[in-house]
């Protein structure tokens, strides 16, 4: 019932098929349906409030939070671009003992996370001049990260810790929300980032959310997207949650009417939609479970297992993950694959993102050819 517009009309996979960028697959029903009610050349012509309120209010109500605890954004990228550095130069220079060390040492407040976590923020932190702590976290933790690791880097000095749950490109959690609200209670001078752009992808009696905690805990800040599983990632929308204070600041840095109309009721179609997240766990599981298994029929990968629409692996017979994406790519198809992290290497890792069940079978028909 979901395959219908996944190849074009002749009924081929469209090429280049890109399996690298985590894009979603399918959109609720009810975003087709509000696309489908602008028919007359008028329906566009009108900006909405200047806070975007209606689509506020519906977050609001969704996550037990206040619209003034509400930063919307073009994507988690954008704010996870505009927001971190703003914070962590903020939390240097509160302090005359954190600006001395970040001269010194560039220590006054790290960015703290896991190994295997969202390569963008460890790389555009170091680019940054920020310091950056990487901790233990890959298949000999179980794809977490263990609380006792990012205790002790606390106890050495406050920091912002990014927590990507489920993790990018694990597919794990990486930290359980009891474990996150006993930190952010233990260490309330840090910053602790929750990304959820695939939280979704996790039924709530699995994973609970924790926007709930933003009104009690000043230092959590929770991201959330439209572009994974809302299967929207051409629109470009996301937003954060966090103290009001902070998110005035943030507002302040950019201008009103930030989406538009049209913009503003797909978002509110979307998290409203009664029917949407569970028709897309069952496909992507399906999906999932398929593409896990075919990997790890080949001899020398090791295929992890996943909560979202993306599957880790990794060679284990010295083959290198540059390697298939190169071969891939002379197909037509790109995957993920990992450049080095300061002193960190992931040659045998590489990323697949799952896409329609064409688009995947296409991908095994290729992955066949080369590693059988």
């Amino acid at each position: 019932m979901f395959e219908s517009d996944q190849i074009t009309e002749d009924g081929t996979v469209e090429l280049p098929l890109n399996l690298g960028l985590n894009d979603g697959t399918i959109c609720p029903q009810s975003c087709i349906d509000v696309m489908q009610s602008h028919t007359a050349r008028t329906d566009l012509r009108h900006y909405t409030s200047p806070t975007n309120q209606p689509l506020l209010d519906v977050i609001s109500e969704l996550d037990g939070v206040q619209p003034e605890n509400i930063f919307l954004a073009h994507g988690s990228g954008p704010l996870l671009k505009q927001c971190i550095p703003h914070l962590v130069r903020k939390k240097i220079m509160e302090s005359p003992r954190r600006i001395v060390r970040h001269l010194i040492r560039k220590t006054g407040f790290p960015i703290i996370s896991g190994r295997l976590t969202y390569f963008k923020i460890p790389l555009k932190g170091i680019k940054r001049g920020f310091t950056v702590h990487l901790l233990p976290l890959g298949p000999d933790t179980g794809m977490k990260l263990r609380v006792e690791d990012v205790e002790a880097t606390l106890k050495k000095g406050d920091g912002l810790v990014y927590i990507c749950n489920p993790n990018n490109p694990t597919g794990q959690l990486m930290l359980e929300r009891d474990e996150i609200t006993y930190l952010l209670g233990r260490y309330p001078h840090s910053l602790f980032w929750v990304d959820e752009a695939y939280a979704q992808y996790i039924p709530r009696d699995e994973y609970a959310y924790v926007s709930d905690m933003v009104p009690e805990h000043k230092n959590l800040l929770v991201s959330r997207t439209f572009s994974f599983a809302y299967g929207m990632a051409g629109v470009r929308m996301g937003y954060l949650l966090s103290d009001s204070d902070r998110i005035a600041t943030f507002n302040s840095q950019v201008t009103n009417y930030r989406f538009g109309s049209l913009q503003e009721k797909l978002a509110s179609a979307a998290l409203t939609d009664k029917d949407h997240l569970n028709d897309l766990r069952e496909m992507t599981a399906a999906h999932r479970r398929q593409m896990t298994e075919r990997l790890n029929l080949y001899k020398g990968v090791e295929a992890f297992e996943s909560r979202t629409h993306f599957i880790l692996a990794r060679f284990t017979d010295g083959r290198r993950g540059q390697w298939l994406a190169e071969e891939l790519d002379a197909r037509g198809i790109h995957i993920k694959h990992f450049v080095p992290v300061g002193a960190h290497r992931y040659d045998e890792y590489f990323r697949i993102t799952l896409g329609m069940q064409a688009e995947n079978e296409y991908l095994i028909q290729q992955l066949n050819d080369l590693l059988t």
